[in-house]
């Protein structure tokens, strides 16, 4: 097998939401397939709709990849300017 077959394949897996690697790679729980995607849309809409507005917002379902509420990355350190002056002298 070549690099470029194998660099082929692995951004397939990377691509799928149903493989562990592109589960790693997104720092997801566990693999998520488009269906339960499907699904867990479903759960929520009909829970949604059958629950007591007065008692609240009904929890979702869990996914695998991180709520927009979490943060993802560390927050900045550096500002552009420095970035860029040091990637200017080491000649990029």
């Amino acid at each position: 097998m070549s690099y470029a077959e194998a660099w082929v394949l692995v951004t397939e897996l990377a691509a799928d939401p149903t493989s562990r690697l592109a589960a790693e790679i997104n720092e997801w729980d566990r693999p998520f397939s488009q269906e339960a995607a499907i699904l867990a849309d479903l759960f929520d809409v009909t829970v949604a709709a059958h629950s007591d507005r007065k008692r609240g917002q009904a929890r979702p379902y869990p996914r695998p990849w991180p709520s927009e509420t979490e943060r993802r990355s560390k927050p900045v350190i550096a500002d552009q300017s420095t970035v860029r002056s040091a990637l200017a002298a080491r000649g990029h």
